[in-house]
């Protein structure tokens, strides 16, 4: 049986969040339908607020709410919520206010077009001093990280996709924000992941030890920000190499904030798995990952190079 969209059990959490807390409203731009959004405005349509195609507004509008003392939810597509809306995103941020931004169809979307796909937000969003960036990997993830985003003061953003994701976690998992995940153990290369880079980095590993016979450890990384250096240099100390997995542009990417900690700290060959410096397509989004290069030969490819 297929595992629901992640903006699916996004909708649902935020009924039964709205329910537990008056205090949340929900902030839409006119997706409402696509973000998933409509069941938070179809259980409590006086909180829910359709601001139209006006992302500037939107925040604007939300800022207020969070000084005011209610927790906004800001809903939206990923690329035009960052990117048109970035100045009143750092005002929020500047104040540490209690704000929750939580987008859909972060990556490559597939078919809605060319100018949809979001690969350049999380670039614009690690720059903003407070901000707590969050990737989940699976629904059980997602569930644990919205558990986190709102039982924790601050502003947060949360980046969803358009569509499913596999199961990687088991039910008991618990999210600690910063802390790598550790879904494989190896000794020879460490493939860290986050988003769906988890899902093709743990896909791959049997295949790229198969072939190369050695030995793969994954890491699954669903925080951008904050990150405990501690607890991530812990883990990858011992490995000869690291290729990190991001569905992002790899200029000023995850892949970045990685070697960053890691060249400052224990040195070791790095090789990035992602976009290269382009923009994205409009298709089906597997052909999409496949053609910009998100799939395992990719992977084997950057890990000749370390070896």
């Amino acid at each position: 049986m297929s595992e629901p969209t992640l903006r699916d059990t996004f909708g649902d959490y935020l009924v039964e969040i709205g329910k537990k807390n008056n205090e949340i409203v929900v902030l839409d731009a006119d997706l409402s339908s696509s973000t998933r959004t409509f069941k938070f405005a179809k259980a409590y349509p006086n909180r829910f607020f359709n601001m139209g195609i006006a992302e500037q507004n939107m925040l604007g509008t939300a800022l207020g709410f969070a000084i005011s003392g209610k927790i906004p939810v800001v809903g939206g597509f990923t690329i035009f919520t960052t990117g048109r809306a970035w100045e009143f995103i750092r005002f929020a941020c500047l104040d540490n206010l209690n704000f929750k931004i939580i987008t859909t169809h972060g990556g490559l979307v597939g078919e809605d077009g060319s100018t949809h796909n979001s690969l350049e937000d999380l670039s614009l969003m690690a720059a903003l001093p407070n901000l707590n960036i969050l990737i989940p990997s699976d629904n059980i993830e997602l569930t644990e990280i919205l558990n986190c985003t709102f039982n924790t003061e601050g502003p947060f953003y949360v980046r969803l996709p358009r569509g499913a994701f596999p199961k990687i976690h088991q039910d008991k998992y618990k999210f600690c924000i910063g802390k790598p995940d550790i879904i494989k153990e190896g000794k020879d290369i460490c493939l860290i992941g986050t988003g769906y880079g988890s899902t093709l980095a743990l896909r791959s590993a049997n295949l790229i030890e198969e072939t190369l016979k050695i030995s793969i450890k994954v890491i699954n990384f669903p925080t951008i920000k904050p990150i405990d250096e501690n607890s991530l240099l812990k883990e990858i100390k011992s490995v000869k190499g690291i290729v990190v997995i991001e569905e992002h542009n790899i200029y000023c990417g995850f892949g970045s904030i990685i070697a960053r900690i890691v060249s400052e700290n224990v040195p070791k060959t790095i090789k990035i798995v992602g976009i290269n410096n382009s923009f994205g397509e409009s298709g089906k989004r597997e052909v999409l990952l496949n053609s910009y290069g998100l799939n395992v030969e990719t992977i084997i490819e950057q890990i000749k190079k370390i070896i």
